[in-house]
């Protein structure tokens, strides 16, 4: 993880996982607030689960990562917003997400269907948190 201050006094996080193309931080914080990116499924070595769970579990996990690097955590997540690839997948992201996220509260949540995302990924997470210190 590296993390530094631009022009602006935002802190712009990037993790060591976070491809070196990529040209976006994994999370950017301001104050006491924190910004993800958004977090897919994908594991370390590129390669993507192929059950939808396993995705939602993976994608989760990636996000808490990104929290964590910024100095927040689940208990401090304001809101998520969820991008699938089918709605009617909603029961199962679900089940899943009250398993890892809502055990520490219920954040305000959206969920909407996208036409696509690139490869087998099927979902996405993105967060609003705060820090308990800046």
């Amino acid at each position: 993880m590296t993390t530094h201050d631009d022009a602006a006094g935002r802190e712009l996080i990037t993790l060591d996982s976070t491809p070196a193309t990529a040209p976006y931080s994994a999370a950017v914080a301001l104050g006491h607030l924190v910004w993800t990116s958004g977090a897919l499924p994908t594991q370390p070595d590129g390669t993507c689960p192929a059950d939808f769970d396993d995705q939602v579990r993976a994608a989760l996990a990636n996000l808490e990562s990104q929290l964590n690097a910024a100095g927040a955590d689940w208990s401090t997540v304001l809101k998520i917003n969820g991008y699938v690839s089918d709605i009617e997948r909603l029961p199962e992201l679900n089940k899943v997400y009250e398993e890892v996220v809502n055990v520490h509260g219920k954040p305000a949540r959206t969920t909407v269907e996208v036409s696509r995302f690139r490869g087998h990924v099927r979902v996405e997470f993105e967060a609003v948190a705060y820090r308990r210190q800046a």
